[in-house]
């Protein structure tokens, strides 16, 4: 019983460190747009040319999937420009882009 627990512990294991290194990898190959305001709804959204690679989110909510159809359909530099719109239009903060 001792080592079935190991041997799962050890895959769990396993599968946290590959997330945590996809999650890395992503971050650090894709541009980021970054949203702040001082009422703590923070946003960083993961993009390259064509897409929405991955997000961040503190305080907001953020459909990935939905946002990503929709940004490949308008556009990337169009989808962050609306974007950033509606953040500063609801929130007391601003996004900045991190090429």
């Amino acid at each position: 019983m001792k080592k079935v627990l190991m041997i799962i512990g050890g895959i769990v294991i396993v599968i946290v460190i590959l997330v945590i290194i996809v999650f890395s990898v992503t971050s650090m190959t894709s541009n980021k747009l970054v949203c702040e305001c001082d009422e703590g709804t923070n946003i960083t959204i993961m993009y390259n040319d064509k897409t929405i690679t991955g997000y961040t989110a503190k305080g907001i909510s953020y459909d990935l999937d939905g946002q990503k159809e929709y940004a490949e359909s308008i556009g990337m530099d169009a989808y962050l420009d609306e974007f950033s719109t509606y953040y500063s239009s609801n929130t007391s903060g601003s996004c900045t882009r991190d090429e």
